[in-house]
C-alpha cells in the first residue's frame, strides 16, 4: 500500500473544490455531477475558534456530497456489471469498478483526516518503505528536468523534426533510384513474365516514392512555419525570463529577503557578541575567552545555515519543487566538494578558535617576513610596526599550514630601520630609504635606488652600519723587511693613519684604528688595518678607503719600505 502522508487543510480545501468541480466518472454518464458547494463566508465579527469549526463543518458537507455522489457511481458501476452479458463489457466494467473504488477508498480517507486532524497512519497498517537514495534523488531532479523541459521544448521539436526530414528524405531518394532502376530494366525489353513483374514492383515503389515526396513537402513546410513563428534567442530568453519571474519572481524575492535577515541577523549579532568579547579580553580567562570564539564561530556557521533553511522554507510553502530543487542540488554539491578540503576546514576552525598552529599574541614568518599576530579570528590582523603599511588584513584560511612561537624579549620584529645604512651579503651598501611588506629601497653611494623585493632583502643578511662599523683595509710589504715586520711597521702604520685620518674624516667620528700583522707569505708581508666609525661615516667610507691606502704608501715612500712586487711565472713547453 502507497505511504499516505495528511495533508495541510490548505490543500485540503484545492482538494475539496477540484472534486466539487468536476466530473466524477465517465461511465455512470446518468448520474448528474454535483454542483460546486463554496463554505459561505464567516460571520462578521464571529469568534476565530468559531469561524474555523464553522468553515470545517461546511467544507465536512461539501466532502460528504463528494462522497455520497462517488458511491451512486460505484452502486451504478455494479448494477450495470451484473447486468452485463458478454465477456468484454463485463471486463471494461469489472476494470472501472476497481478504479472508482480506489477513489471512493482515497476520498474516505480523506474525510477522516480533515474530520479528525489526526496522523491516521498507525492505524492503517502502513509498513516502512527502506530508504531508496536513488528514488529520492529522482524525485528531486523531476521538476528540475519538468522545467528544462519546458524551456527546451521549441527548440527539441524543431529538432525532431529535422531529424525525420532527413528521414524521410534519405526514403524518397532511394524509392527515387529504385524507380528510376526498374523503369531502366523495363526499357530493356524484358520476357513478358519478368515485365509483369518488374511493372508490379515499379508501381510499387513510385507509390512509395510518392508518399515520401507528400511526407517530406509536408514535414518541411512544418519546419518553414515552425521557423518563421521562432523568436530569436534573445527574444526567447527574455520571454523565458519573464514568465520565470512573473511565475517564480515573487517566491524569489521572498527567499532572497528570508535568507538576507537570517544572514545578516546573526552576523550582527555575531559581531556584537565579538565586540563585547573584545571590550572584555583582559578580565576573561582562556577558558571564557575560548567560549566567546566558540559562540562566534558557531553563529557564523548559523548565519548561512539559517539563511538557506530559511530559503527552502520559503520555498517549500509555495509549494516551488523547482527552486527547492536547485537549493537542495547545490548544498549537496557545496558538500561534496567540502570532503576533499575537509582537512584544510578543520585546521581553518583550529585557528579560529585558537588552538591551531598559530596562535594570537605570537610571532609569525608570513612570505619571509616577521609579525605579530595581533587579532585571530574569522579575519586576521598582522602587524609589523618597523614597516611602512605593515598592517595586513587575511583571510584566516591563508595561515592554513603556518606556525608561530612566542616572541623574544629583545627580538627586532624587523632587522633595520628607515634611514639606516647598511651592508649587504652582496656587498652592496646603501641607506634604508622606504621598507615595507612587499619591497625595501635602498639608496646606494651617488644616489642610484635599489629595490629588493622584502623577503631577498631579509635573506641577504643585512648589517647596519648606522650606529657604528668597522672599516677593513689590507695593505702589504716586501717580505725583505721581515725583522720590522712585528713591531716598527705596524706602529709607524698606526701613528700615520691616526695623525692624518682627521683631516679626511672628523675626528669625534673615528673611534678606533689599528693595525695588525695578518700574515707572512712567500714573497710579502700582509697587514690588516680597522678603522672603527661611527654610523654618520659611511657616506665617506670610500675616501677613507682610499686615504688609508695612500697614507700606507707615503709611510712606506719615507722609510724605504718596498712594495711586493707581483712574481710572473714562465712556462715552457717541454719537449
Amino acid at each position: 500500500m502507497p505511504r499516505l502522508l495528511p495533508l495541510p487543510r490548505h490543500l485540503a480545501h484545492c482538494l475539496l473544490l477540484l472534486l466539487i468541480g468536476s466530473p466524477l466518472g465517465t461511465i455512470a454518464e446518468d448520474v448528474p455531477p454535483t454542483a460546486p458547494l463554496l463554505p459561505p463566508a464567516p460571520a462578521p465579527f464571529a469568534h476565530p475558534l468559531e469561524t474555523r469549526e464553522y468553515a470545517a463543518l461546511q467544507s465536512l458537507e461539501a466532502l460528504d456530497k463528494a462522497l455520497s455522489s462517488q458511491e451512486r457511481q460505484v452502486n451504478e458501476i455494479q448494477r450495470r456489471l451484473i447486468a452485463a452479458e458478454d465477456d468484454v463489457t463485463r471486463q471494461a466494467l469489472a476494470d472501472d469498478l476497481r478504479e472508482s473504488r480506489e477513489q471512493l477508498a482515497d476520498q474516505r480517507l480523506q474525510f477522516e483526516r480533515f474530520a479528525l486532524e489526526i496522523d491516521l497512519r498507525p492505524f492503517m497498517g502502513v509498513t516502512e518503505q527502506p530508504f531508496d537514495w536513488q528514488e529520492e534523488l529522482s524525485k528531486l531532479l523531476k521538476p528540475i528536468l519538468a522545467e528544462l523541459e519546458s524551456a527546451t521544448a521549441e527548440s527539441r521539436e524543431i529538432g525532431n523534426l529535422r531529424a525525420e526530414l532527413k528521414q524521410v528524405r534519405e526514403r524518397k531518394e532511394l524509392a527515387e533510384q529504385a524507380v528510376a532502376r526498374l523503369e531502366r530494366l523495363l526499357g530493356e525489353a524484358p520476357s513478358e513474365a519478368l515485365r509483369l513483374r518488374l511493372e508490379e514492383r515499379l508501381e510499387y515503389w513510385q507509390r512509395i516514392a510518392r508518399d515520401s515526396a507528400n511526407n517530406y513537402t509536408a514535414l518541411d513546410l512544418q519546419l518553414q512555419n515552425r521557423l518563421e513563428q521562432r523568436q530569436s534567442v534573445l527574444d526567447e530568453t527574455t520571454a523565458y525570463a519573464r514568465n520565470f519571474f512573473q511565475t517564480r519572481g515573487m517566491n524569489l524575492v521572498l527567499a532572497v529577503t528570508a535568507f538576507s535577515v537570517v544572514f545578516f541577523g546573526v552576523r550582527a549579532i555575531s559581531s556584537l557578541v565579538s565586540r563585547l568579547l573584545v571590550s572584555r579580553a583582559t578580565d576573561q580567562a582562556a577558558g571564557a575567552r575560548f567560549s566567546g570564539r566558540l559562540t562566534t564561530l558557531l553563529l557564523h556557521v548559523f548565519s548561512v545555515l539559517g539563511g538557506l533553511i530559511a530559503m527552502m522554507l520559503v520555498f517549500n510553502m509555495a509549494g516551488d519543487w523547482f527552486m527547492l530543487g536547485i537549493i537542495i542540488i547545490f548544498l549537496i554539491g557545496i558538500g561534496w566538494a567540502s570532503i576533499k578540503t575537509l582537512p584544510s576546514q578543520i585546521e581553518t576552525v583550529k585557528l579560529v578558535l585558537n588552538i591551531g598552529t598559530v596562535r594570537e599574541g605570537e610571532r609569525l614568518e608570513f612570505n619571509g617576513v616577521p609579525y605579530h599576530v595581533e587579532v585571530l579570528g574569522f579575519s586576521v590582523r598582522l602587524v609589523n610596526p618597523r614597516l611602512d603599511g605593515g598592517v595586513q588584513e587575511l583571510p584566516v584560511k591563508a595561515l592554513v599550514g603556518l606556525h608561530s612561537r612566542p616572541h623574544g624579549a629583545e627580538e627586532a620584529w624587523f632587522p633595520t630601520y628607515r634611514g639606516d645604512w647598511i651592508e649587504l651579503a652582496d656587498g652592496r651598501i646603501g641607506q634604508v630609504v622606504r621598507q615595507s611588506p612587499s619591497a625595501v629601497h635602498l639608496g646606494e653611494l651617488g644616489g642610484a635606488d635599489v629595490v629588493y623585493p622584502t623577503a631577498v632583502f631579509v635573506g641577504l643578511c643585512p648589517r647596519r652600519l648606522s650606529e657604528r662599523f668597522r672599516l677593513v683595509s689590507r695593505f702589504a710589504i716586501d717580505y725583505q723587511h721581515q725583522a720590522l715586520a712585528a713591531s716598527e711597521i705596524p706602529a709607524r702604520m698606526q701613528e700615520r693613519l691616526v695623525e692624518k685620518l682627521p683631516e679626511v674624516v672628523a675626528s669625534d667620528r673615528i673611534q678606533a684604528i689599528r693595525v695588525h700583522l695578518e700574515s707572512v707569505a712567500d714573497a710579502s708581508i700582509n697587514y690588516l688595518i680597522h678603522v672603527d666609525l661611527k654610523g654618520d661615516a659611511v657616506p665617506d667610507s670610500p675616501r677613507i678607503k682610499d686615504a688609508i691606502q695612500r697614507l700606507l704608501m707615503g709611510v712606506c715612500h719615507e722609510h724605504a719600505w718596498r712594495l711586493p712586487a707581483t712574481p710572473i711565472h714562465l712556462l715552457r713547453d717541454s719537449d
